[in-house]
């Protein structure tokens, strides 16, 4: 059975929306509480083989969505209902076989600098266009090392952070 796992949705009509949502399609629903924050996200989906750890971990402010076991069909469905309810979660994700063994807290964060990531990333990408005009008409070696440097970026993979995409962008803007 496919089920939501929901955290962090203090605006009572936004939640309700989404569980009018999940129950027009049948899907069950799991809220988490701020002290289960330190549970195995297996755990708070269920699983076998997942016990109740009791730990908790520093408290996130942030909505945060989890489908676990959603079809590509069924989640699309679900989204176009919250959107045609006026909502959208900016923070999802589907529970794999990685994350079900992650603390909640921990997918919180992972997905809290995911989307700072892109964000900065999104940020970023005008600028260095730019730059590569700026370096065609009239070169300069600090535009050149800043470039170089941002390119460097995509290398850190999972370990590349805001911090990261805004040094770019600092390195870039000082080029110029």
């Amino acid at each position: 059975m496919s089920t939501l796992i929901y955290y962090g949705i203090e605006n009572a009509e936004r939640q309700n929306k989404l569980l009018e949502t999940a129950d027009s399609l049948q899907v069950e629903k799991r809220e988490v509480q701020p002290e289960e924050l330190g549970e195995f996200l297996g755990y708070l989906a269920g699983l076998p083989g997942y016990d109740k750890r009791g730990k908790e971990e520093e408290i996130v402010k942030e909505e945060l969505l989890i489908f676990v076991d959603f079809s590509s069909e069924l989640l699309q469905k679900f989204l176009l209902d919250l959107r045609e309810k006026g909502e959208i979660f900016p923070h999802k994700a589907a529970m794999t076989e990685t994350t079900k063994d992650w603390t909640f807290g921990r997918l919180v964060r992972h997905i809290q600098n995911e989307n700072a990531v892109v964000t900065a990333w999104a940020q970023m990408i005008p600028i260095v266009k730019n730059s590569l005009e700026k370096q065609k008409t009239s070169p300069t070696k600090e535009r050149e090392e800043a470039i170089e440097w941002s390119k460097k970026l995509r290398e850190k993979g999972e370990d590349l952070t805001e911090e990261d995409v805004r040094e770019a962008i600092r390195r870039l803007k000082e080029a110029e």
